[in-house]
């Protein structure tokens, strides 16, 4: 079985290492694996609604501590 040269990241030992092209070799692999702007928006948009809730949460601690003194 032959790696894939598009999911290993092991350096390829048939590749002259002072060759410097100008394409990178791990290039494809990371443009697969970027998520595209809906999922991004997705989890971003899930973090704020957790850390407004978190920000609720902290404030109504805080009011409930200030109003026993």
């Amino acid at each position: 079985m032959r790696p894939d040269p598009q999911t290993d990241m092991r350096p390829d030992p048939q590749r002259d290492s002072g060759s410097h092209d100008s394409v990178s070799h791990d290039g494809p692999a990371l443009l697969a694996a970027t998520p595209d702007a809906d999922a991004v928006f997705d989890r971003l948009r899930t973090l704020a609604v957790l850390a407004g809730f978190l920000a609720l949460l902290v404030t109504l601690i805080a009011a409930e501590l200030l109003v026993r003194i």
